[in-house]
């Protein structure tokens, strides 16, 4: 059947819009995909730049133990990350922040320390409210606990302990302190009680650490009476390496401190006695309603 050269003509241009409706549709889908490989190459790139770091999803005091828990992983720039980012593999219970640190700090090897802490059997949490406490004093603060003499001498008498404040109804108590001792401690500790009581004038208190995570513990000066100290010696419950501190603190030293302090004891003999049983029955009357109020906090348990 002949076409028409009309009909034929419009077939031509026909053709000729789809071979330019193609031609155009495959160079856009060209250029789309040469596009898509130059943003494939650039993540590419950019993903090959950065490097996923540890930053701190909390602040974490100086000295505070630092955990898993309060991390989280990000994607930062190489150049923008330092050498010594800290490698979470190597945390371990005894890790620690060396300062403070804010959240969204990257976590870097030098932010972190291990405490020398050692969980022996002879440790105890013991409870103390016969210390006198700084005005802001706060959970997992790191302490020394003194005794000055009314003379002005000042010793240590034990150091770098971290402290609990315990609570009563989410209130803190204004006197009481739980630390973690050990058996000499206890013993070093319920001697300086003692004898803060026998030398009217003197002062058994707390100094908080600035930096406890960068901040070795002081080397303690106090010594015990020698009583305590042959006491110390039969007891079962020491471990020989502090005995042996101990013993060799107090025959290089004992002259002078305890001579120091005995003096002190002396001078005020006549009231020690008579303080040593109104402190004694103070600090019983302190935990007595310390562990009322804890009762009347549980609802009458």
């Amino acid at each position: 059947m002949a076409t028409n050269p009309m009909q034929r003509k419009a077939n031509n241009y026909l053709l000729i819009g789809v071979l330019v409706t193609l031609l155009i549709t495959g160079s856009i889908i060209a250029i789309l995909f040469m596009q898509l490989n130059k943003l494939n190459t650039q993540i590419k790139q950019q993903e090959a730049n950065m490097k996923k770091v540890y930053v701190v999803s909390k602040d974490i005091k100086s000295g505070e133990k630092v955990s898993v828990s309060d991390l989280k992983t990000i994607s930062v720039i190489k150049d923008a990350v330092p050498s010594n980012t800290a490698d979470i593999n190597k945390l371990t219970e005894e890790t620690i922040a060396r300062i403070e640190l804010k959240a969204g700090m990257v976590l870097t090897e030098n932010m972190l320390d291990e405490t020398n802490t050692q969980t022996t059997n002879d440790l105890r949490t013991q409870e103390y409210n016969t210390v006198e406490l700084p005005t802001q004093i706060e959970n997992d603060d790191y302490i020394d606990i003194r005794l000055r003499l009314p003379n002005g001498t000042d010793y240590i008498v034990i150091s770098k302990k971290r402290v609990e404040i315990p609570q009563i109804n989410g209130t803190d108590s204004l006197n009481t302190i739980r630390i973690n001792v050990a058996e000499q401690e206890i013993l070093l500790m319920s001697n300086a009680i003692v004898e803060s009581y026998l030398v009217p004038g003197s002062k058994l208190y707390v100094t908080k650490y600035t930096e406890p995570g960068m901040q070795e513990g002081a080397t303690p000066t106090y010594l015990p009476s020698n009583e305590v100290v042959t006491l110390m010696n039969a007891d079962p419950n020491i471990v020989t390496v502090a005995k042996n501190e101990l013993f060799a603190r107090y025959n290089n030293n004992s002259g002078v401190i305890r001579g120091n302090i005995v003096n002190s004891i002396n001078a005020n003999s006549a009231e020690g006695k008579q303080n040593v049983e109104s402190g004694v029955q103070e600090e019983i009357t302190k935990a007595r309603e310390q562990r009322q109020s804890y009762l009347d906090s549980l609802g009458g348990y």
